[in-house]
């Protein structure tokens, strides 16, 4: 395949027809009537710690919500109106994000539409953006071709504190039906969370301890959806009570699907159950705010593949994690706001299945117990020779006990990480059209466990030999984007970056079998930090009516950290290694250096108005292509995709048709297969009112239906390790409806 042929038609195709870079989740068409603004808020009744005034660039109004429902205290309508990033967004120094790189967001009006019950999964078209679609309760975000450790996921600015980052079978508990707000962020906002973000973060939000007072009495919604898939159901119920300065939040979810229909039978072992609950309580007083919330989630998700099916495969997740966040301004001094956030969980999960006498059971058992806590000061704006200069400082620290057991659980012995850091992130408005944003980030990892010495990678008689040991890496990272403000509303930037990471637990001392994943793992101890030079170009425009992003990266590895497939087959046991009839596939890690080059083009066009509404154009286009040194191909990486659709919206009514052709992926890593391409049809039909008898406690409703892989095509994806076994779900019809009061 002639790959720049393809690359120009994408480009081609995608500047001509416009869209949102956003697949199967589409934009927010701006509204075609005005509601009634709503009242401003008396200043005690906001949490939101505010910067000192001065003067600031006029943003796009926010869109007005459809006519006849009541605006929400926070807008969630067209994202391009709003930065291309919102890390930064709460930040109290007034830094803005429309400086610190590109960002995916999925609005909770799109998270309604189509409700996945991973993060993962609500992400999966999105340019530069797919999943590991490897169970439907397990699918983490891969990021421009970089998953696992390389990629944080969070909610509410603290981190998932699971085992999501060991294992593509482990789900992720943040359930998106409990979620306002999903990002995929990058660039210099990345450095205020962690090292390992590499690749980006995928961040959760809610209302759970909110940064605004709501509105005072109760209010919420409900929500429910039905898919024929998998004979799937979902709901959940989001409850905020306000009284005076005093909020109490609660929430409860939950799950349930059978195995899932694939073109010409059903997927086996594809069931899911899951179900999640919160409660939290928020204190405004004047000047910020401080609340604490505790959480639990639990899921029974199966495993799909060959064996897994044959053995009944299947986790059973719980995690506990108590979390609170709070902000407050400072009178006088260098600094006039703080913000702190906190948490501490407890995650367990049991793989369980049919072992070789065919009894059921647990066969292993992840452990994982972990705290973060993170502060940071936003200091006054300085006036300086180039302009003036605002910014945060910040410090984190975190702890985490990590451990695997049980028959088929020997992939990690007991293993401790600590961690610290310091960061800066800084903006520095050189001119009415030029602004940079740079971020800097220095960290101390101490990694501890047990290290394994293989003698080879078959067996030859030798058993391995192990002991205590204990890693310490200082990655030192520094991002910085420089944007100027073109004619037209555009907006072009060049973004430079120096990334250095710690290698993660399992990367180290990873040394058995994985029962789900149907590997045997070999970690290497001497692994050094991995490190990380990246140019990015972007060019976007947020308002009119083109609307579009453009984004070309380049990104060089020193040292990539990667799990290499051997060819080797074992049992559960070392000197199983090399048998013909082993059932786990042999993959050991270890470090090349590797180059990662790729576009991402996405825009919406609204071409004309009909019958009161809007009538729009879309389109998207992403491609990446990873090499080692010398030309070997990285494993895994997403195929090239190019897709469209045309749109039509009013004030109550979104209609919309959305294709997507995915290409083969045929650069495989070696010892893997090529992949086929598919084509993916998607078409979905909402409503949303006002309910307006006076004596209801009920506000107003959506409801609507998508039709998904409306052509029942094959889909397998080239991220996950059973591509070659596991088709994901074939055509569906989704009914879902949400209720607000």
């Amino acid at each position: 395949m002639k790959v720049h042929r393809l690359w120009l038609l994408g480009a081609a195709s995608v500047l001509v027809t416009g869209g949102e870079g956003v697949a199967q989740q589409p934009p927010e068409l701006p509204a075609v009537t005005v509601a009634q603004p709503k009242p401003k808020p008396k200043p005690a009744a906001t949490a939101r710690v505010r910067p000192r005034p001065r003067p600031a660039p006029a943003a796009t109004p926010a869109p007005a919500a459809p006519a006849g429902v009541a605006a929400p205290a926070t807008p969630v309508g067209p994202r391009w109106d709003e930065p291309v990033t919102t890390a930064l967004q709460s930040m109290p120094s007034g830094v803005r994000a429309t400086s610190t790189g590109p960002a995916t967001t999925a609005t909770e009006s799109q998270i309604i539409r189509d409700p996945a019950a991973q993060m993962g999964d609500v992400v999966f078209t999105r340019p530069g953006v797919t999943s590991t679609t490897f169970a439907p309760g397990a699918s983490r975000p891969v990021i421009r071709g970089l998953e696992s450790v390389r990629v944080r996921v969070q909610e509410n600015g603290i981190g998932s504190h699971d085992v999501s980052d060991l294992g593509e079978d482990h789900g992720v508990p943040i359930d998106p039906l409990a979620a306002k707000k999903i990002e995929i962020i990058r660039g210099p906002g990345t450095l205020r969370y962690s090292s390992q973000a590499i690749g980006g973060i995928a961040s959760a939000t809610n209302d759970r301890i909110p940064e605004v007072l709501p509105r005072q009495g109760v209010h919420g919604e409900i929500r429910a959806s039905g898919a024929t898939v998998d004979r799937g159901y979902d709901g959940a119920v989001l409850v905020d009570a306000v009284h005076d300065k005093t909020v109490l939040h609660v929430d409860a979810y939950g799950r349930h699907a059978d195995d899932y229909r694939i073109p010409g039978g059903v997927q086996p072992n594809t069931k899911i159950g899951a179900s999640g609950e919160s409660a939290a309580v928020t204190r405004f007083f004047d000047g910020g705010f401080a609340g604490l919330g505790i959480q639990h989630y639990q899921s029974v998700y199966h495993i799909p593949g060959t064996e897994s099916a044959i053995n009944d495969t299947r986790i059973a997740m719980e995690q506990t994690k108590v979390t609170g966040r709070g902000a407050w301004r400072l009178d006088g001094g260098a600094f006039e706001a703080v913000r702190w956030w906190v948490g501490a969980t407890n995650y367990k999960h049991h793989e369980m299945g049919l072992d070789e006498l065919g009894i059921d059971g647990t066969r292993a058992t992840f452990v994982n117990r972990q705290q973060e806590a993170r502060a940071e000061l936003a200091h006054v704006p300085v006036a300086t020779a180039f302009g003036e200069l605002t910014g945060v400082i910040g410090a984190d620290t975190g702890h985490r006990d990590l451990n695997s057991g049980g028959e088929a659980g020997g992939l990690i012995g007991p293993s401790t990480t600590d961690r610290a850091a310091v960061y800066t992130l800084e903006q520095l408005r050189i001119a009415p059209t030029w602004s940079l944003v740079a971020a800097g980030r220095v960290e101390y990892a101490k990694i501890s466990g047990i290290a394994f010495t293989f003698p080879s990678l078959v067996f030859t008689g030798d058993e391995p030999t192990s002991a205590a040991a204990s890693r310490s890496f200082v990655p030192m990272s520094v991002s910085a984007a420089l944007v100027k403000d073109l004619p037209w509303a555009v907006t072009a930037s060049l973004t430079v970056e120096h990334k250095e990471r710690a290698p993660g637990p399992l990367e180290l001392y990873a040394h058995g079998a994985h029962d789900a994943t149907g590997t045997f793992e070999i970690g290497d101890a001497n692994l050094q930090k991995e490190k990380m030079n990246a140019v990015e170009l972007g060019l976007k425009r947020q308002s009119g009516d083109w609307r579009f992003e453009a984004n070309a990266y380049y990104r060089k590895f020193d040292g990539f950290i990667f799990r290499q497939l051997t060819g080797n087959l074992c049992g559960e046991d070392y000197d199983t290694c090399g048998d013909p009839n082993g059932e786990f596939m042999q993959v050991i890690y270890t470090q090349l250096d590797a180059t990662f080059r790729g576009v991402e083009l996405y825009s919406q066009l609204d071409v004309a108005r009909l019958a009161g509404g809007i009538v729009t154009l879309e389109g998207q286009y992403d491609y990446l292509r990873a090499t080692f040194e010398g030309g070997a191909n990285v494993p895994r990486i997403p195929p090239m995709r190019l897709g469209g659709g045309l749109s039509w919206r009013d004030a109550n009514w979104l209609a919309r048709v959305n294709f997507i052709h995915a290409f083969a992926q045929d650069d495989p890593g070696v010892n893997e297969t090529a992949t086929p391409g598919y084509n993916l049809l998607k078409a979905e039909l909402s409503y949303t009112d006002k309910i307006r008898d006076p004596g209801s406690p009920f506000t107003s409703f959506t409801i609507g239906a998508v039709g998904d892989n409306l052509l029942d095509d094959d889909i397998r994806n080239s991220v996950s390790f059973r591509k070659d076994e596991v088709l994901l779900p074939g055509r569906t019809f989704r009914a879902f409806a949400t209720l607000r009061f």
